[in-house]
């Protein structure tokens, strides 16, 4: 979305906590579980989660289903559905692999007359990180719990945990089938239990900071006490308060602008503006933007005259120019996806554009930013086929959906959670990549509850949480979006200007500095079992330290968050004393310990012994 106006743990992956020792004093370490056995907590995708259509007024027999996958291997015990009114009869459930083959069935017994009814199999079902499974059950009298367009925004996080929901189907008649068609996106409020196996990489594909090495622009950024935190469009040479806005971004804790549009044709000095603050810049140029006012494909005119060259960027300050942006929302295939709604662009055509960009300049990395397509938005789909083609066309992955004030998205599908999904969603369709995710401000949405969508500002509360939520998924770079939507005249730099949205980015960026080392380390899940509002949590090793990191979010039936008791699992039931970041010290024991969160809050954990 833009606007123009101017030696204890070797390795996290694939390994668990064993090499971690017991701190003294404490009782020994139990022995590792058996090979293949759980080692962290039974999980679900749904929870408690109460639909809001719990019973869909077609009683017709129909076999209800949601595809899934893990990110960790694991056993399926059994599967779960939400009962509403008039769903009645013998209910059967089955789970199959992605080609429809029945893996495991059971027949519900002493169902509850509402609410949530789980089957367990006689022999659970080993399942591998990254395939495509569905579980799903027999409603032989209807009335199953539906919610429409749940996935219109494709894969949706939900709760903790390894598991990730990716659309839902059914299948039509009296017998239990492989429910293999689809409707409207809808989400038929089927589940599993699942109980992981192992210990993995919480994302595939791990990045890490070795890969900016590839460009001699970027190669100092391979610190891993660096973390890129960005802001988008803006003009370094604006005046504020006796300096410019290049000193003013750099004093709340950014280190990188981008977007710089109209570069190098309009220079002006922005270069240098944004060297004499310490900002490394991301060039916008013109490249690929789509033509006003047209719509389709084709309206994505440009050629290769219109990028940037590297004599050009020699000439106008070599030293602050990091990469380049190409094309903008390339993704969003909605009347209202980008600013003059031109359509998806096609894959092919940007990979073109990037090919020769490269060609241009090799030393620099490429950076593409998508909108609610690649990110996972419920705005709209965008081009689902094209995803993977579109990100293997970026060096740098960067995703804008603003998920608390987005006035274009159903209340239902908005909250700090989205930003998890967000950056888990983008992290799979790039492995290996580094994933920016763009931020909201307070000012963003100021006044907006009085427009006709009934959006309002996001709290500085929220923006933290957001901001850990997606780090927490795999995030590995933070941009904001300084403009104000809502006001008289649009604010390109707003965030500036509004006290709270200043004090919320200093906040956040003081976040990604003080833990870039465990933000920049391949991330190993935990097990989070929380009552209240969902938990979201990940392991990192740096500096010779290991630690747990986590935040509260919330739910579609917590829209404002709210405080929650966490239960954490850690691989191989290592057993100790972890230190808090507020100087608390609690006890591990037998690899579970739990904790308390306010509304919003994050929380550092550090393993003593580490």
């Amino acid at each position: 979305m833009r606007s123009r106006t101017r030696p204890l743990l070797a390795a996290l992956l694939g390994l668990a906590l064993a090499t971690l020792p017991a701190c003294s004093g404490t009782a020994p370490r139990p022995a590792p579980p058996s090979p293949g056995g759980p080692v962290g907590p039974t999980t679900t995708m749904f929870g408690a989660a109460e639909p809001a259509t719990p019973a869909f007024a077609d009683p017709a027999a129909t076999t209800l289903g949601v595809r899934f996958t893990t990110t960790l291997p694991g056993l399926v015990t059994g599967v779960r559905f939400y009962k509403g009114p008039g769903n009645t009869g013998t209910h059967i459930g089955a789970l199959w692999d992605a080609r429809g083959r029945e893996l495991a069935r059971a027949t519900f017994t002493a169902e509850s007359p509402a609410g949530w009814q789980q089957a367990r199999f006689a022999d659970p079902v080993r399942i591998a990180p990254g395939a495509t499974y569905t579980a799903g059950y027999l409603a032989p009298s209807g009335h199953y719990a539906a919610a429409p367009n749940a996935f219109d925004g494709g894969p949706v996080t939900l709760g903790s945990g390894p598991l990730t929901a990716v659309g839902g189907g059914f299948a039509q008649g009296g017998a239990l089938a492989f429910p293999a068609l689809s409707h409207e996106n809808t989400d038929y409020y089927v589940d599993v239990a699942f109980a992981p196996t192992g210990s993995a990489s919480h994302l595939p594909g791990a990045f890490t900071t070795a890969y900016w090495s590839r460009w001699p622009a970027t190669e100092r950024w391979k610190d891993p006490g660096r973390f890129p935190v960005g802001v988008w469009m803006q003009d370094p040479t604006t005046p504020f308060n006796g300096s410019d806005e290049a000193h003013a971004f750099a004093s709340l804790g950014v280190n990188t602008l981008v977007g710089l549009w109209d570069w190098p044709e309009e220079d002006d000095g922005r270069l240098r503006a944004a060297a004499a603050a310490g900002l490394a810049v991301i060039a916008g140029g013109k490249a690929c933007d789509p033509a006003p006012g047209a719509a389709g494909a084709a309206a994505w005119a440009c050629d290769t005259a219109d990028l940037p060259l590297a004599a050009q960027a020699a000439r106008l300050g070599a030293d602050s120019l990091a990469g380049y942006q190409l094309a903008d929302e390339p993704d969003m295939d909605v009347p209202n996806g980008t600013a003059t709604g031109a359509g998806c662009m096609p894959p092919g055509k940007l990979a073109g554009f990037a090919d020769s960009l490269r060609q241009q300049d090799p030393t620099r990395p490429v950076l593409v930013n998508f909108g609610s397509g690649v990110a996972g938005g419920a705005r709209g789909p965008g081009c689902p086929s094209d995803f993977s083609g579109y990100t293997g066309s970026a060096d740098i992955v960067s995703v804008d959906f603003y998920g608390i004030t987005d006035p274009s998205s159903p209340a239902r599908t908005k909250g700090v959670r989205t930003y998890a999904a967000t950056a888990a969603r983008a992290r799979t369709l790039a492995p290996g990549k580094p994933v920016w995710v763009f931020l909201e401000t307070p000012v963003q949405m100021l006044g907006g509850s009085a427009t006709a969508s009934g959006a309002k500002a996001a709290s500085p509360a929220q923006v933290r949480a957001a901001a850990w939520a997606a780090l927490v998924n795999g995030a590995t770079g933070l941009t904001w979006f300084c403009h104000s939507f809502v006001a008289q005249a649009q604010q390109v730099d707003a965030c500036l200007r509004d006290a709270r949205s200043a004090a919320a980015i200093r906040t956040v960026d003081a976040d990604a500095r003080a833990y870039a080392g465990y933000w920049n380390a391949p991330p190993v899940l935990v097990g989070v079992a929380a009552e209240g509002a969902p938990v979201t949590a990940t392991l990192r090793r740096a500096g010779g330290r290991t630690a747990i990191l986590a935040v509260a979010t919330d739910s579609p039936e917590l829209p404002e968050g709210g405080p929650a008791t966490a239960t954490f699992t850690l691989p191989d039931h290592w057993s100790g004393k972890i230190r808090t970041d507020d100087g608390r010290t609690l006890t591990v024991a037998g690899g579970t310990f739990t904790d308390r969160f306010d509304t919003y809050q994050p929380h550092v954990y550090t393993l003593d012994g580490s």
